[in-house]
């Protein structure tokens, strides 16, 4: 269990909360994104109490909960009890709870699925272009006292798949992003991004 120490309203339509995994040795981050046609989306939740889900919610439906990878089930099927919303995640992961779809199916309305190959097992990062946002999980980070990387070789599959999945990424031009692990960047995101690889 991951208390949660914050949550706060980033920007319009878009709410994060995270806490300190001492078993990771790192901040799990959370997100819930409004999309076009007013629906919600949540990243990678870690557990959060009713009354915070509501300061955000605030009645409207949530379209699906979404794991960017195989390592971010966290508290997936406790929200899924809660809120009756699919579970969405990439294929050709084990999971732990067997009420996971495969994100092929169902997409929620304005989203696009990125595969990344070569990070975390399914790693794939998720474009909202209405918003100029993209969602990461674990391909990029931006911890406190360390900045925006790449992720590490050692977590990753094949970092030079992953490099040549990213690079194709950033052709898209996006503004914003957030991050499993990390501050959001608002301004410029795939730009930065684009100089961690060239840099």
């Amino acid at each position: 269990m991951v208390p949660v120490v914050h949550c706060e309203e980033w920007r319009s339509g878009v709410w994060r909360w995270w806490g300190f995994s001492p078993a990771h040795k790192v901040d799990l981050m959370s997100h819930a994104v409004q999309g076009p046609a007013g629906g919600w989306v949540i990243f990678d939740p870690i557990p959060l109490d009713p009354e915070r889900v509501a300061a955000w919610c605030d009645g409207r439906r949530i379209d699906a909960i979404v794991l960017t990878n195989g390592n971010h089930e966290r508290a997936a099927a406790d929200w899924h009890r809660v809120l009756k919303c699919p579970v969405l995640g990439p294929t050709g992961v084990l999971w732990e709870w067997d009420g996971i779809r495969s994100d092929e199916d169902a997409v929620p309305t304005g989203w696009k699925r990125m595969r990344l190959e070569g990070g975390a097992p399914g790693e794939t990062a998720w474009w909202l272009e209405s918003l100029g946002l993209m969602v990461f999980g674990d391909a990029v980070v931006n911890l406190a006292g360390r900045g925006l990387e790449l992720l590490p070789d050692k977590y990753c599959q094949d970092p030079t798949a992953l490099r040549r999945s990213l690079q194709a990424l950033v052709s898209i031009p996006f503004e914003s992003a957030l991050f499993a692990h990390g501050d959001p960047v608002a301004g410029g995101a795939s730009t930065r991004i684009q100089g961690l690889m060239t840099g």
